[in-house]
């Protein structure tokens, strides 16, 4: 079975039409996306740290960042909708919640700094148990963009 798998994903990835071909290899631009947005989210985690991240997602550096992401393939169309505020729902509640907003700063910094699977899970099951509205999907794409072999691309649609 092992040897099955093995060979598929190597048939796959000699596959020149493959997403694995025409997204992840030799496309420069993509991967300047990929650069762009991590150094964007470093930005966020320094707002949130220092506190100034604000309390609205419109004109923040957490809109640059997720508009990156939206611009890089149709997938991620609708990737922004899961971050604008809706008050009446009261998420995601990040922006009035600042013990809320501190904690996704540090599962950013830490799945950012991560270097396994292991370390990523462990911070997803701690942003878990926070149960903070609304960030279940917002994270999904963002952990994409920082750990692309291990997690797929989301739609929150």
């Amino acid at each position: 079975m092992n040897e099955l798998i093995t060979k598929l994903a190597n048939e796959y990835k000699l596959d020149k039409e493959s997403v694995y071909q025409i997204w992840f290899l030799n496309n420069e631009e993509r991967l300047k996306a990929f650069r762009t947005i991590r150094n964007g989210l470093f930005e966020v985690i320094n707002a949130i740290e220092n506190r100034t991240f604000g309390n609205d997602f419109k004109g923040s550096l957490l809109e640059t960042v997720i508009t990156a992401i939206s611009e890089q393939k149709q997938i991620f169309t609708g990737a922004a909708h899961a971050f604008y505020w809706k008050p009446k729902l009261r998420i995601p509640d990040i922006y009035e919640n600042e013990n809320n907003q501190l904690a996704f700063g540090r599962f950013l910094k830490a799945c950012i700094s991560a270097t396994n699977e292991r370390q990523i899970l462990q911070e997803i099951v701690k942003l878990d148990q926070l149960q903070i509205k609304g960030l279940g999907p917002a994270v999904a794409n963002i952990l994409y963009f920082l750990h692309p072999a291990l997690f797929p691309p989301f739609n929150t649609a």
